[in-house]
């Protein structure tokens, strides 16, 4: 795509305003429902939506602001450019051993248990 990290980074504090503007939202939203403020108040849904974007945008602006956050963001994503991800057949064949250990684990401790109801059945009558 040709975009360099701090661009990438950007984008990325963009789309976490709207994510905390859309949280924001919908707190503010159930709030004005649970003590009637839309009822109450005509100029509630103008407020309402204002606070909303002003905590989104000064959620983003905070996180943003701190050069040191930032150098740890790009560090991060220039940490997970490194990783080598496994290919799908190395997944799927690790995925298959983890299904089958926990089958095995499932039988063992279903076995367990039903010996110890058992025993405990017998040691203590109803």
């Amino acid at each position: 795509m040709g975009k360099d990290d701090a661009t990438w980074m950007k984008i990325c504090y963009v789309a976490f305003a709207i994510i905390v503007t859309y949280v924001a939202y919908k707190l503010f939203e159930t709030l004005g429902v649970q003590f009637g403020w839309g009822e109450r108040y005509e100029w509630f849904p103008v407020a309402h939506n204002v606070a909303s974007i002003v905590v989104g945008a000064g959620t983003a602006l905070w996180v943003y602001s701190d050069k040191d956050r930032r150098e740890y963001h790009l560090a991060a994503v220039g940490e997970v450019r490194k990783v080598v991800w496994p290919k799908v057949p190395d997944v799927k064949k690790m995925t298959l051993i983890v299904v089958i250990v926990v089958s095995i684990f499932a039988v063992i401790l279903t076995i367990f248990d039903v010996a110890w109801s058992k025993v405990l059945q017998f040691i203590l009558p109803s």
